[in-house]
């Protein structure tokens, strides 16, 4: 039998944080982090880019960087072949979840923290057990996976985290080219003994600009418009399709 999946994403914008004066920390806190930039830009050329994270720890422990957002809910419906026509069958939804989910750490996971610790924070390889109301399925979440994975979205293996001396680590995180708009954040934990011991999120904007922009601000946001104006292009290029080959 035939399947097949469709996935429809509808995003929900995250709250805008504050990204922490890092002069003010001082030196007792557990782990010093900052980022190389906190705003990226999706252009017509833009091809990725690398997110660096890097910073001090205080203490001694294991850390982990993790990068996610934006949150959407998703909607995966099933279609299946019958008499001869492809028909929705079945559907599973997702509130909140993670479009972009990748992390580094300085060690296997299994190694740094108990799964119910890491599970209770959000972190794991098992992204979509990490969402609020997911129950684990073995027909959709496969499929999930395997789309967000194609995108370059839900990144595995784990990057690795770099030590310079002592206390110096940074991490450097692909931002794939496929990437979508909206708020993420970069999460950096510290434990030590399986135990959380310090903790520093800051915030990450990701937005389209100048003509894709625009496009997709038309397409979300003026749907009439946008839908004349696409139908009305169709049109005027199957007639100068025409006149060239009549020609």
């Amino acid at each position: 039998m035939h399947r097949a999946f469709l996935i429809a994403m509808l995003m929900v914008a995250l709250p805008a944080q504050a990204a922490p004066d890092l002069r003010s920390i001082s030196l007792s806190n557990p782990i010093t982090a900052d980022i190389s930039t906190s705003n990226i830009e999706i252009r017509s050329d833009f091809d990725g880019a690398q997110l660096l994270i890097f910073g001090s720890r205080n203490v001694p422990g294991d850390l982990v960087v993790v990068v996610r957002g934006p949150a959407s809910n998703v909607s995966l419906r099933r279609k299946e072949r019958i008499a001869g026509m492809w028909m929705h069958v079945d559907q599973r939804k997702y509130d909140k979840l993670p479009l972009f989910y990748a992390f580094a750490t300085t060690k296997p996971l299994n190694r740094i923290a108990p799964p119910s610790v890491l599970q209770s924070l959000g972190i794991g390889e098992s992204r979509i057990t990490l969402t609020a109301n997911a129950t684990p399925d073995d027909i959709f979440d496969p499929a999930l996976a395997h789309t967000l994975a194609e995108k370059r979205w839900w990144q595995a293996p784990f990057a690795r985290i770099t030590y310079f001396g002592e206390s110096l680590f940074k991490a450097r995180l692909d931002m794939p080219d496929t990437l979508p708009s909206g708020m993420y954040t970069a999460e950096v934990y510290l434990f030590n003994r399986g135990k959380l011991i310090g903790f520093q999120m800051i915030p990450v904007s990701v937005t389209k600009v100048g003509f894709d922009a625009r496009v997709n601000h038309a397409a979300r946001h003026e749907g009439l418009f946008y839908g004349t104006f696409a139908v009305l292009m169709a049109l005027f290029g199957g007639w100068l399709a025409h006149r060239l080959f009549h020609r």
